[in-house]
């Protein structure tokens, strides 16, 4: 996913990237990341819109059943050598000697913020019966429904005293 600088001149020029799944270092992808881009140039720096995507892998947090989700992301980042532009997610350096841009460090950064925090393979997952372990958007749960604490017994027997007491 490099485009050589001297390839780049003020209008805009389109590009197609094909990345391997294998290159970038993300085990949940599933699938090879494309990209559509256009780069132009403006004074020293290099202005790259575009979109990717891809498919990923992920295991419920819930169910812990695994899924699949689209990522389709649109981007903007520049690329530039002056040293006195303020720094941000969307601004990259480019050394003065460098002769190309490498995208793949960027698109590969994006990916990753793209993967939520909590995975849920549809906002309905019932999840996981904590007592038998059954996935309950599967199956129903084989738990015995009338289970107590033990530590209430004393109190449902001092009810069962006071109550009788009261008659």
């Amino acid at each position: 996913m490099k485009i050589l600088i001297s390839h780049i001149c003020a209008d805009k020029k389109l590009f197609e990237f094909s990345g391997d799944k294998e290159s970038f270092d993300i085990p949940e992808l599933r699938e090879d990341v494309k990209v559509h881009a256009s780069i132009y140039q403006t004074g020293e720096s290099y202005t790259i819109k575009g979109s990717f995507s891809t498919l990923i892998e992920l295991q419920c947090d819930r169910c812990l059943g695994s899924y699949k989700q689209k990522i389709d992301q649109n981007f903007e980042v520049i690329y530039t050598s002056e040293e006195n532009v303020d720094k941000d997610d969307h601004i990259m350096y480019l050394e003065p000697q460098d002769i190309e841009i490498d995208i793949k460090p960027y698109i590969q950064d994006t990916i990753q913020l793209s993967i939520p925090f909590k995975k849920l393979c549809s906002d309905s997952c019932k999840g996981m019966c904590a007592g038998c372990g059954a996935n309950l958007n599967k199956e129903k749960c084989t738990c015995k429904k009338e289970k107590t604490d033990p530590r209430w017994d004393s109190l449902k027997e001092l009810r069962k005293t006071l109550e009788s007491a009261e008659e």
